[in-house]
């Protein structure tokens, strides 16, 4: 019966540091499908950027654009570039934060959109080699989103990550025009 026990306490013991082993990548915080994807996405990014991607160095991020028209995004997408950069934050890393500047157009309706010919001036101006940029695209189920980090001095893609969100009631609502 003891030994019966013991094998029974270690099993528990193993599983439990497998589970928290599994947990020990992944950053606390809401249980939100969305939030959940582009939290991981980050990660995601940062593991694949390596020695391109410094701690004390600062990125931009700007608004995720619709892929069929790379001149418009939504609140989702503005949310899922500000969700990506909380999980960079909470990693460690800096972004400047473009909703603030007046030296950069934004339309409230649209998001910030970092046109090339302006990415190496910002780029310099705000000491941030790097910029994450996204597209998604909206289909029956899902909405497929790309994101990635750009080294700025080249436009070399440094990390890619590509996921999906499933397309709930709650998406419908965040790709809506604003009006």
């Amino acid at each position: 019966m003891i030994n019966l026990t013991l094998r029974k306490g270690s099993a528990l013991i193993a599983l439990l540091l497998l589970l928290s082993a599994c947990a020990s990548d992944r950053i606390p915080g809401p249980n939100n499908r969305m939030i959940a994807s582009h939290h991981d996405a980050a990660r995601y990014l940062v593991r694949m950027a390596g020695a391109d991607l410094q701690p004390n160095s600062r990125m931009i991020a700007a608004s995720f654009a619709d892929v069929n028209n790379l001149t418009s995004s939504s609140t989702f997408g503005r949310m899922a570039s500000q969700q990506l950069v909380s999980s960079f934050v909470i990693q460690g890393f800096s972004f400047v934060e473009m909703l603030m500047r007046n030296s950069v157009y934004i339309d409230s309706r649209e998001g910030e959109f970092l046109l090339s010919r302006e990415v190496a001036d910002l780029s310099t101006e705000h000491n941030a080699p790097v910029v994450l940029v996204g597209t998604y695209a909206v289909a029956d189920d899902n909405i497929f989103v790309t994101a990635r980090l750009i080294r700025t001095a080249d436009n070399v893609i440094v990390a890619s990550y590509d996921y999906a969100v499933p397309y709930t009631r709650d998406m419908r609502t965040l790709l809506r025009p604003v009006r």
